[in-house]
């Protein structure tokens, strides 16, 4: 599809704003081919049509999905002019219920360190954390997915007990429901790299490598594009521990399930 044009059943529809649950189930299409091209042009295409309409709240959504492309396809300039844009629209517009407020500063937050600002990137996850403060509940995922990102700016500054704190607290919520494999072992990578950062011998390391492991070969996992993203970030570090064989095996499955076979 021409991302310049509107899909032939968009263009028989008259719309006063952005259709959000077409416009993410089209992104979802392109995430699951990992086709970042495709989603990118339509990422492009839907913000002109949100500005062109004067939906400031489509707006916002796109806005922020703009912020997560950026910091996957690594272009900081442009990730850090649409969070100022998202920021503002906040701010000065005060658009947005606020629990997605506090995930758009989470994804904000989360660009930020990724750039180089760890420190600069706290102050949003803290605004985060006293927006979700009485509009979400304490076992919401959206609080595992905040304290893991922040859990890795504390890493970045050197606060390794409060890392370590954020990890265990994502751990304790994620590990309650059912169906998030792929962020459990994620995390407990990102606790073996804690430990394997203070001391490279710590015995810790393997068991929690081994339990990641168990969570990304469960039969319970669904093999969707959501689960290759997970094997995407897990298999480097199977690598980096020396499990070359599990390594190999999640980068295969990820390619294959990108492939669509």
């Amino acid at each position: 599809m021409n991302m310049n044009e509107r899909c032939e059943s968009c263009s028989k529809e008259n719309y006063k704003t952005v259709p959000l649950n077409r416009f993410f189930e089209k992104l979802d299409e392109c995430f699951s081919r990992n086709d970042l091209p495709a989603a990118g042009r339509l990422l492009d295409y839907w913000e002109r049509e949100a500005r062109a309409l004067h939906d400031e709240r489509g707006l916002l959504e796109i806005l922020n999905e703009k912020i997560g492309f950026y910091r996957r396809t690594a272009e900081k300039d442009k990730a850090f002019a649409t969070i100022e844009q998202a920021f503002e629209l906040i701010d000065t517009k005060g658009i947005g219920d606020r629990a997605s407020i506090g995930t758009i500063y989470v994804n904000g937050a989360t660009t930020m360190k990724a750039f180089g600002q760890a420190r600069e990137s706290i102050y949003y996850y803290e605004k985060a954390i006293e927006i979700y403060d009485g509009f979400v509940a304490n076992n919401d995922y959206r609080y595992a997915a905040l304290y893991n990102n922040m859990s890795s700016a504390y890493k970045d500054i050197g606060d390794y007990n409060k890392c370590e704190e954020l990890c265990h607290k994502a751990l304790e919520i994620l590990k309650e429901k059912e169906g998030y494999n792929g962020e459990i072992a994620v995390t407990l990578i990102n606790i073996a790299h804690l430990y394997h950062d203070q001391d490279p011998f710590d015995d810790r390391i393997y068991s929690l490598m081994d339990e990641a492991w168990d969570r990304m070969s469960s039969k319970d996992n669904v093999y969707d594009g959501n689960f290759a993203f997970f094997c995407s970030k897990c298999y480097p570090s199977f690598g980096y521990f020396g499990y070359f064989e599990r390594e190999a095996e999640l980068k295969a499955l990820m390619d294959k399930i990108y492939a669509g076979n």
